[in-house]
């Protein structure tokens, strides 16, 4: 875009041949410099200043005796002083490579559905948080992981629901995520999503869904999938190691370290598997838990519901036999309920009868290590007494629990590491060989070997616990 430059030459520009239009206000620092001009110049000036004549264009030259008497000024069309001419050619050339700011309507975000302008903020917030330090990265990366929670929510509503939060939305400035008003829109879209919850719950009240032998249901594992991922990704921060060890297709037996006084341990495992794997993400991973755990109320539909299974070993045996994946923890109560000064020593992993169901299957082992579950309920003590009073098998005491209630259920945000060790085959075994009692030991210690190597390493490079 070219600009008019006009030159004054004494007090007039070569632009301003054309007298102004009738009724015209000449602007301020015009105005002030003419008024200087009319009267203020003292007499002499007047003798020894030569005759000036006004250019019709800019590009006319100028005599030599008038560039020494009055130097040729440069003007902007804006109010800015005057420059010369080469720094306001760079000006202008530096102010055309500057990019156009873009402004964004409040609603845009949303046009194509509710979770993918979602999806942007989070990046920005989440690439923001990785160049901070401290808590302010912290915060921003928990910030992040509470969009995405609510974008992957988001991402499995209908387009009829979609269509109804951008109709909450409207009129909602969403162009910056520091500004009130975009958080008022997520809380919006939060309580939209509670009441699609209540009426999720309502739904299945009427036993209106479909779930497998075991009691597993995908559509509610779908609703699980997005908080679980939250705390994989943002609370515990997981890096999964080998996870290309697992097969896509396919039977295989997996075998865990236990710890951390609730099963935290094995929703992350089912997670890793489910989100990190290369070939298949979508895959579930069947867990064995304690056969007392059927007997609470509330516990045991909710384990069933997500995929998991009474550790009984023709449990085991049935879902390898029907393709699936499998995950068992050897240590059992004494792995969950360890005290924190055991913590990753790896306790006797019982009769091997995780080793008999992989043989009667002819499923391949997969050792596992999972450091930092340890740290996230630090159990100091174990009120047996206590325990055996309620009915359960341990009662922990922790610096946080019981002593601030259910704050104290919160596990701590560690950082954790997750080990696929690579396979152990045992096709040359058959299935005779899980009624031989020396094969079976032999195979257990070769599984428990092999994960406490892996977490000792693991540890060993760990520089913290947070």
């Amino acid at each position: 875009m070219s600009e008019s430059i006009d030159i004054e030459i004494g007090g007039q520009s070569a632009g301003e041949a054309t007298p102004p239009a009738e009724g015209a206000v000449p602007p301020p620092r015009r105005a002030a410099r003419e008024k200087k001009a009319v009267g203020a110049a003292p007499a002499k000036a007047e003798a020894a200043a030569p005759r000036r004549t006004r250019k019709p264009t800019a590009k006319t030259a100028v005599p030599a005796e008038t560039e020494a008497a009055a130097p040729p000024r440069i003007r902007k069309p804006t109010a800015a002083p005057p420059a010369p001419a080469e720094v306001a050619e760079d000006l202008q050339v530096r102010a055309a490579r500057q990019p156009v700011p873009k402004v964004v309507p409040a609603a845009s975000f949303w046009d194509l559905h509710p979770s993918d302008g979602l999806h942007e903020v989070e990046l920005e917030v989440r690439g923001r948080a990785d160049q901070q330090e401290g808590q302010a990265a912290v915060m921003g990366n928990v910030a992040a992981g509470l969009l995405q929670l609510i974008g992957e929510n988001l991402h499995r509503m209908t387009e009829e629901q979609g269509g109804k939060v951008r109709e909450l939305l409207s009129g909602t400035d969403l162009s910056d995520y520091l500004d009130p008003s975009f958080w008022q829109g997520v809380g919006m879209v939060l309580q939209y999503q509670v009441q699609e919850q209540v009426d999720f719950v309502k739904r299945r009240l009427r036993g209106e869904y479909s779930v497998d032998p075991y009691g597993m249901d995908y559509e509610l594992i779908e609703v699980v999938r997005p908080f679980l991922s939250f705390m994989y990704h943002t609370w515990w921060r997981v890096k999964s190691y080998g996870v290309e060890h697992v097969p896509a297709e396919g039977r295989a037996l997996l075998v865990s370290n236990h710890s951390g006084v609730l099963p935290w341990d094995a929703a992350m495992i089912t997670t890793a598997v489910s989100s990190d794997h290369p070939v298949r993400p979508d895959r579930v991973l069947r867990s064995l838990h304690l056969h007392w755990f059927s007997s609470l109320p509330f516990v045991a539909p909710a384990l069933a519901a997500t995929g998991q299974v009474p550790g009984l070993p023709e449990n085991a045996v049935h879902l390898l036999e029907n393709d699936e994946l499998v995950c068992v923890f050897p240590e059992g109560l004494k792995g969950v309920g360890k005290l924190y000064k055991d913590r990753y020593k790896l306790a006797r992993f019982g009769r091997g009868g995780f080793v008999q169901a992989a043989l009667r299957a002819r499923a391949p082992i997969i050792p596992v290590a999972v450091v930092g579950a340890e740290e996230i309920y630090p159990m100091l003590y174990n009120a047996e007494t206590f325990a055996k009073l309620v009915g359960f098998p341990y009662f922990p005491l922790t610096p946080f629990f019981p002593w601030l209630g259910l704050l104290g259920t919160i596990p701590l945000p560690t950082r954790w590491s997750i080990t696929f060790c690579p396979p152990i085959s045992t096709e040359e075994y058959g299935p005779r060989a899980a009624d031989d009692p020396l094969t079976v030991l032999a195979l257990a210690e070769r599984v428990r070997d092999t994960i406490q190597e892996t977490i000792n390493a693991r540890l060993a490079k760990r520089t913290s616990i947070f």
